[in-house]
């Protein structure tokens, strides 16, 4: 005995309607003599099936205004210890960076925005193979890094060589949301599409 679909069922002499697609069940009963039987009818609607959804639209891109991790970068890189001056002995704990499918912007004609922690250098590598990959002809660009002229607001992570601006080689404004997806998947601590020019991201110590 199985399920089956139906539309109305008879009560004695009641016709009664059934919503649609409710789903009964028969029971099939012997009765003795002349025995009176009281019946209970359970009618239960079909199960739900549940649909995939679709991936949001946007998932693959960042959004203007975006951070990830969502907190702010304080708290996901850490707060900036001691500004790095040249004459300092922590100069000597950053990098250059020469890789060749990077574009340095260099406006200080310094190539401090060459210069950067081990750890940045090492996400910055990472992103510009991926950038690379996603569009011929694409490098990623770094318009700041290290700042030893004091360009940024007090307790920047870019005094401490821990965060960098990135856009692409040629501009085009309409990659950052992705170009800041990648980032995030190039694994920086801290990415936040800043603005409409440009990315930033930035490093723990």
């Amino acid at each position: 005995m199985g399920s089956e679909n139906i539309t109305a069922v008879r009560i004695g002499k009641e016709r009664v309607v059934l919503e649609e697609d409710t789903t009964v069940v028969p029971i099939e009963l012997e009765l003795a003599g002349s025995s009176t039987v009281e019946l209970t009818l359970t009618v239960a609607a079909p199960p739900v099936m549940e649909v995939a959804q679709a991936p949001a639209v946007g998932a693959s891109r960042l959004t203007l205004g975006q951070k990830v991790p969502a907190k702010p970068e304080g708290v996901a890189s850490g707060a900036i210890f001691k500004p790095i001056k040249r004459t300092d002995a922590a100069f000597a704990t950053l990098v250059r960076n020469d890789n060749s499918d990077i574009v340095f912007k260099n406006e200080e004609g310094t190539s401090a925005d060459r210069m950067m922690t081990p750890k940045l250098k090492v996400k910055l590598d990472a992103l510009a193979v991926l950038v690379k990959a996603e569009w011929a002809g694409t490098k990623l660009r770094v318009t700041e890094a290290w700042d030893e002229q004091g360009e940024h607001a007090a307790g920047s992570l870019h005094y401490e060589g821990r965060a960098a601006d990135l856009t692409t080689a040629p501009l085009d404004n309409a990659k950052l949301g992705r170009l800041g997806r990648l980032a995030v998947d190039a694994g920086f601590d801290w990415v936040f599409y800043e603005n409409a020019v440009h990315v930033h991201v930035s490093m723990k110590k």
